[in-house]
């Protein structure tokens, strides 16, 4: 897959294209059912296929009081988006100047002039330009009246509600990790950096790792049956979330402790795939009240982890 950051920058034209639009935070089972769709339209038309989306989300440039914390990081997004077989990735900077577009000037100088849209897919619930003026029935009216093609999906999803960013957002804040794997198709998972922590783990027997990432929406404060990989190696895990408020502290940390392993990890990788909550956050009253509740998370973890498997995104994103 090719990324374009700028038609400024990359002077790449397109004879004709099959596209669609939109934000398409987390990646989960509904876009995954519209990137399908729009590739199956672009091999059948022997034409590329293009994913139109915005860098920054428009909300973090026109709100960024009311922006979400993102579900994937921009490579994350870039990653998962070539895994749907898409021909091309549009990130197209959203400034002030392309706050202001109307709808009809977004068809006419990006989808037409630029890309030359033969066949368009998108949302049934997809909105853009100024004041989000454009809409689904905007696009069908100017299909027809400009010669392309506009599929509008249906909506797409399991127990009676559609796939939604903003439902899979509410879920990972409330620590529901289980439950997401049936919205997103996967774990919702992270990558950090390891970065030198107090050693206080090391000390209570238990040597965890302490993360930096850049991922900004994190599930709620707690313990977690978490499945890691370092390099092409994969580990069972716990990881704490939170502040450890048994120490007194006040900052937040993510602290992942490697079952059955042994060696150091500082400036190393790991990315953390959660699999279930074990517990919340708990102020202890003494370190062998702690000591004795991380040796029952440890056990539990084993448990459960025992039979897990991580779902790769080559495999939940292949093309049937």
């Amino acid at each position: 897959m090719d990324i374009i950051k700028s038609f400024n920058n990359q002077p790449i034209s397109f004879d004709s294209s099959a596209v669609t639009l939109g934000n398409f935070d987390g990646v989960h089972l509904g876009h995954r059912e519209l990137f399908r769709h729009l590739v199956k339209q672009a091999r059948q038309l022997n034409i590329p296929s293009i994913v139109y989306t915005f860098n920054p989300h428009p909300l973090k440039f026109l709100a960024p009081d009311k922006a979400p914390l993102l579900l994937n990081t921009l490579k994350e997004k870039q990653r998962l988006i070539a895994a749907s077989h898409i021909d091309y990735l549009i990130q197209s900077p959203f400034t002030a100047e392309f706050a202001t577009m109307s709808p009809e000037q977004f068809v006419a100088d990006i989808l037409i002039a630029k890309l030359h849209v033969r066949s368009l897919v998108v949302g049934y619930n997809y909105s853009f330009g100024k004041g989000r003026g454009g809409n689904t029935e905007f696009l069908k009216a100017c299909g027809e009246k400009q010669g392309f093609a506009v599929k509008v999906m249906p909506p797409v999803g399991a127990d009676g509600l559609p796939y939604s960013s903003t439902r899979i957002r509410t879920m990972v804040a409330a620590g529901d990790v289980a439950g997401v794997v049936h919205l997103l198709g996967r774990q919702y998972n992270l990558e950090g950096r390891v970065v030198p922590g107090d050693q206080r783990g090391r000390e209570l027997g238990f040597p965890t790792a302490n993360l930096e990432t850049e991922k900004e929406l994190l599930p709620a404060s707690g313990v977690y049956a978490v499945k890691v990989r370092h390099g092409q190696q994969e580990y069972n895990g716990v990881v704490n979330l939170g502040t450890r408020p048994t120490f007194g502290s006040n900052v937040s940390t993510i602290e992942v402790h490697l079952l059955d392993f042994t060696g150091l990890l500082y400036n190393q990788n790991l990315r953390i795939y959660f699999v279930e909550r074990l517990r919340g956050e708990q102020k202890f009253l003494n370190v062998e009240e702690l000591v004795a509740a991380i040796s029952a998370d440890v056990l539990r973890a084993r448990q459960i982890l025992q039979p897990v498997q991580i779902i790769q995104y080559r495999e939940y994103l292949s093309l049937k």
